[in-house]
């Protein structure tokens, strides 16, 4: 990798692309937390540029030794990385079941197949970038984006090494960190701009998401299924029930109903109410959506101080984390505000899904249809106005590949779009690389400050 001071002159101006209109770095737009702000490596939101040399190796013999000293050296932090997180999950979770064998957990932690797949992807990715991107710049005498981008491509191939459910993950994470490389370069040369683009991103992807919460939660994956479950506190009966109704309209089994209310303790009067609905209700009464309060607003309530109450922690531990005393007092508001989003969020998708119901009641709407909870899903989206300018973008590209995943199965359910290759994660992912890479090299500034300190720490600078 080139020296970072070369990439930037002239009041900082790209020069390393040749070709491309120049940029200004100032106009770049990174999303930065509070906690990446603190180490002196940000100025006005502009990450500064590293202004070390670093030594390229200048023969074929000495590109070998450095790519693998430099993958073995990778194995060995990845190896050790995830070893170490293993460990500590099997040992609390010994601790759980009251059967602490430290032996154990340290040999499942470090000598289980999880650390050895997940270094040997690592340590495979850097000993290939280094290895081609170096061998290309000797051979070609250039030291451009294309190498990093060949060579990024091809080092992605390591990701085979890793077990198809993480690779799945890992390449929708890394796609559209490299799609947000691809924005924010398009946008720091002034041939775009999307005002607010990053919270219409959230509010688009979360409205998928809730439809499909709803309609269709085969098509959202396993695990984050289960946390919208637990956050929401409707269960996954109820969820199911209401998606029987809404989408085939046959009449309704009553003693279906009562079982979700007898199993989830129901009051009396939502059981004599379910008893008394009829078999054609207009739609699926509150009284089954939570039954164990009468109340919407209670529920509603109850909803927002539990998600509030959960989630405080979390980001208590992600805005405390290394900060001077003197930021204390801006790190628990930004901690209040976060958990204030969240909670809305969530208090707000059952407060609509409420409202409709009592609209209903009082007969002023007569209907109910599956993409309403497309819509009341994009408005309860907006919330993400509450929160700091600098995390919409990374809660938005949270949320986009899951519900892209939604999106495509649910077409490809309808027939509307062909299936995607068995290996199809690994081609997304090494174009992810390709495009990562060969920013990494020559316009880091575009990253996102998460992925630029990954790749530091993992990969080294050249």
């Amino acid at each position: 990798m080139p020296p970072h001071e070369k990439d930037v002159e002239n009041g900082g101006e790209l020069v390393g692309t040749k070709g491309l209109k120049p940029f200004n770095v100032t106009k770049v737009v990174t999303e930065i937390s509070p906690s990446e702000n603190n180490n002196g490596n940000i100025s006005n939101g502009v990450p500064k540029l590293d202004k070390g040399e670093v030594k390229k190796p200048d023969t074929y013999k000495a590109i070998l030794a450095h790519a693998i000293t430099g993958g073995l050296r990778t194995y060995l932090l990845a190896h050790g990385a995830r070893g170490a997180l293993n460990f500590i999950l099997h040992l609390t979770m010994m601790l759980r079941k009251r059967k602490l064998r430290i032996g154990r957990a340290f040999k499942y932690g470090f000598f289980g197949k999880d650390a050895l797949r997940f270094g040997l992807a690592f340590g495979g990715f850097s000993f290939l970038w280094k290895l081609i991107n170096n061998g290309l710049r000797h051979t070609r005498g250039k030291d451009d984006m294309w190498n990093g981008m060949v060579a990024g491509s091809i080092a992605g191939l390591s990701i085979l090494a890793e077990k198809r459910e993480r690779r799945i993950t890992i390449a929708q994470q890394l796609f559209v960190r490299a799609m947000q490389g691809v924005y924010n370069a398009g946008q720091a040369r002034e041939y775009f701009h999307f005002p607010h683009g990053d919270s219409i991103l959230f509010a688009v992807c979360s409205a998928q998401l809730l439809y499909a919460y709803t309609m269709q939660p085969n098509t959202i994956p396993p695990e984050f299924l289960h946390f919208m479950v637990k956050t929401a506190g409707v269960s996954r009966e109820t969820l199911a029930f209401n998606k029987k109704f809404v989408t085939t309209k046959m009449p309704i089994d009553v003693e279906e109903a009562l079982n979700i209310l007898r199993k989830y303790k129901g009051t009396e009067k939502a059981v004599k109410l379910v008893s008394e609905m009829g078999r054609h209700p207009v739609t699926i009464p509150c009284a089954i959506i939570h039954p164990t309060t009468d109340s919407c607003i209670y529920t509603d309530i109850e909803r927002f101080y539990k998600v509030f109450k959960d989630i405080l922690p979390v980001y208590t531990a992600l805005n405390t984390v290394s900060i001077p005393l003197d930021r204390i007092q801006k790190s628990a508001f930004n901690t209040v505000r976060s958990s204030a989003f969240l909670a809305t969020f969530v208090s707000g998708y059952l407060t609509e899904i409420c409202l409709h119901r009592n609209l209903v009641t009082a007969g002023l709407i007569a209907w109910d249809h599956k993409y309403l909870y497309w819509i009341t899903g994009f408005i309860t989206s907006l919330s993400i106005f509450l929160e700091d300018k600098r995390r919409r973008t990374d809660l938005a590209l949270y949320v986009l590949p899951k519900a892209a995943e939604s999106w495509y199965k649910i077409m490809y359910q309808r027939n509307w779009i062909f299936e995607l290759h068995k290996n199809a994660d690994v081609y997304f992912f090494s174009v992810a690389m390709g495009i990562v890479m060969a920013f990494y090299q020559h316009e880091p500034e575009v990253l996102s400050p998460i992925v630029r300190t990954v790749l530091r720490k993992f990969a080294g600078n050249n």
